[in-house]
């Protein structure tokens, strides 16, 4: 397939196009501390990624310890608000390779299981306003991804889109079954995300992307 195939690309956005775990480990951390609970370490927090503030609260949490949950959560969501963006960065490589893109007229769409809110405050800081054609995030109680629905109703139906000329890429199995679940059959697993590379291939992608300028590659439509 070369670019004038593609209609669109569709980003997940933590772990894909933004290395935003310090900031969210850091919340995390501040909220189990203010609530004297036992603090996590940098390196366990991508376990507890990929299905959104939840999941990840519960996580951090473990099983002894779910009765703080929503004093937990709300101080994280609290401080989070406030710092997203004191060490969230897009990661080497991704603005060169989305650029190209953007010049070979594919559409550029993110796909995320943050607040639409804080979301787009990211994309702002990390690609300036407007990079992205669109941008769907989870409302706090809405149906997460792996499931479609919500991009669907934002991107696929209004945009026209044609799962067969789009490519997918993220960095963990609820990616590869959200591509599953658009009918996206090119999901180009990334590997500098915070899935291990074994793992993610367990999930069969597509692909699996080494580098962020590999992205240029299926612009140019050679892998």
């Amino acid at each position: 397939m070369d670019s004038k195939k593609y209609q669109a690309f569709v980003f997940d956005m933590d772990g894909t196009i933004v290395s935003s775990i310090e900031d969210i480990g850091d919340a995390v951390n501040y909220s189990l501390a203010f609530h004297g609970l036992p603090t996590r370490r940098m390196e366990e927090f991508p376990a507890f990624l990929g299905n959104g503030s939840v999941k990840l609260i519960e996580r951090a949490l473990g099983d002894k310890n779910q009765a703080f949950f929503r004093k937990v959560f709300d101080t994280y969501y609290s401080y989070y608000l406030e710092h997203y963006c004191v060490k969230t960065h897009p990661y080497d490589g991704i603005v060169e390779s989305l650029s190209l893109a953007k010049r070979e007229g594919i559409l550029l769409f993110v796909y995320t299981n943050k607040p639409e809110s804080i979301a787009k405050e990211v994309s702002e800081h990390c690609f300036g306003k407007g990079f992205f054609d669109a941008l769907v995030g989870i409302p706090l109680g809405g149906k997460v991804k792996p499931d479609p629905e919500a991009f669907q109703k934002a991107v696929m139906v209004p945009y026209g889109l044609d799962p067969r000329r789009c490519a997918y890429f993220g960095d963990s199995l609820t990616d590869i079954q959200t591509a599953h679940n658009l009918g996206i059959e090119r999901m180009y697993a990334v590997s500098w995300g915070y899935v291990e590379k074994e793992k993610l291939l367990k999930g069969r992608p597509y692909r699996l992307l080494e580098r962020p300028e590999e992205i240029q590659d299926v612009v140019k439509g050679t892998i």
